[in-house]
């Protein structure tokens, strides 16, 4: 299990799209000390804390408390960790201690370059925030393979797009995860211009698979995967609640980060662990499908029944927004059209990637043995 947990819904930013309570609530130590102990019980083989906010940096103690605290454990339960950050508080003893810990991947908020990424990411005083996100960033990116990228597509930035993706790959970015701002009042003639941004992101991503680099655009590589492989539903990914917990600081726990505080979605706590009927209420009411997509062709290759997602737009788990439909059908028209591209020239990078089954493994091994050159 992956418990996301929110230790603190403060922020040293102002971020203009944040959807986040900006309060100064905390979770408790209390609280997580009993949700490592229920973990420990369930004894699985492993399990994932990613540490999240608010900002997770401004309770650095906190995460030191934890690892220390499960490292006190005797138990057959491997715990790694993970950690989003705006990386304005990073520096070089808490790189360091995160080399030292198991932490598996960084996700790391960027939106590109500095004209792109200061029009929403800006500090309180309204200032902005590229020059030291750019520089911990390249210091990061020396230190961990999995470094991903967190980047929000917006009305004001959609422009720069492909441009942004370019330059957070030559940055260093192997990861990099575009995230569309669906709660923004897009309208139709928004469409030319998000079909013009992903060919072009396509195009680059192409030329970089067909030089063979080492680099992962998952907006995109989900729709191949749904093209490629007949049982893959993309739609099954989140299992709302089933994969993925999110601890909010209230001590409960939510299916989804965008449910966090609603009290509507609680499907257990740090005490007592999961709710299993209420998650399993949860995931029936959200497995209902429209009438207009049960005989959709793409029904299977687009994200429509993604609960947070219909409900950050519509306010309704199961009622879908026209704008996801239309950006869906678009990417998948892009994503296709890169495969076919790719396939026709042979590409062997594009092959093992999507073909083979053990590309992951092998993955892994080849970065430990360059790691350890």
């Amino acid at each position: 299990m992956e418990y996301i947990i929110h230790l603190t819904e403060k922020c040293n930013l102002n971020c203009a799209y944040c959807y986040e309570n900006k309060r100064s609530k905390e979770i408790s130590f209390e609280d997580i000390k009993n949700l490592i102990d229920y973990e420990i019980k369930r004894k699985q083989k492993y399990s994932i804390i990613v540490f999240y906010g608010g900002e997770p940096l401004l309770k650095k103690n906190m995460i030191k408390d934890t690892i220390d605290y499960i490292n006190s454990k005797i138990c057959n339960t491997n715990f790694y960790y993970s950690i989003t950050t705006n990386g304005t508080l990073l520096d070089d003893d808490f790189i360091n201690y995160m080399k030292e810990n198991k932490f598996l991947n960084i996700a790391y908020s960027i939106d590109g370059m500095q004209e792109t990424h200061d029009l929403n990411r800006k500090t309180i005083d309204g200032n902005g925030t590229f020059n030291i996100v750019e520089k911990n960033a390249k210091k990061l990116l020396n230190c961990f393979d999995e470094v991903v990228s967190m980047s929000v597509i917006t009305k004001n930035n959609l422009s720069n797009l492909s441009k942004n993706v370019e330059y957070l790959i030559n940055m260093g970015f192997k990861y990099i995860n575009l995230l569309f701002d669906y709660s923004q009042d897009w309208q139709d003639k928004d469409l030319y211009e998000i079909r013009k941004q992903y060919n072009e992101i396509a195009e680059i991503y192409a030329k970089k698979i067909l030089q063979e680099c080492d680099v992962e655009i998952p907006l995109i590589d989900e729709k191949i995967k749904t093209y490629i492989k007949d049982e893959y539903n993309c739609n099954e990914e989140c299992k709302f609640g089933m994969k993925i917990i999110n601890v909010g600081t209230d001590g409960n726990f939510y299916p989804c980060m965008q449910f966090v505080n609603n009290q509507d979605f609680i499907i257990g706590n740090c005490k007592d662990g999961i709710d299993i009927n209420a998650r399993m209420n949860l995931i029936k009411n959200s497995n209902k499908e429209n009438e207009i997509c049960k005989n959709c062709a793409i029904r299977k290759r687009c994200k429509h029944t993604c609960a947070c997602k219909n409900y950050v737009i519509t306010k309704d788990i199961n009622e879908l927004s026209p704008v996801v439909c239309e950006t869906e059908k678009i990417l998948i028209e892009v994503s296709d059209k890169m495969a076919e591209k790719l396939y026709k020239q042979n590409s062997k990078m594009f092959m093992q990637r999507y073909y083979n089954k053990d590309y992951n493994i092998l993955k892994q091994i080849a970065n430990k043995y360059e790691k350890d050159r």
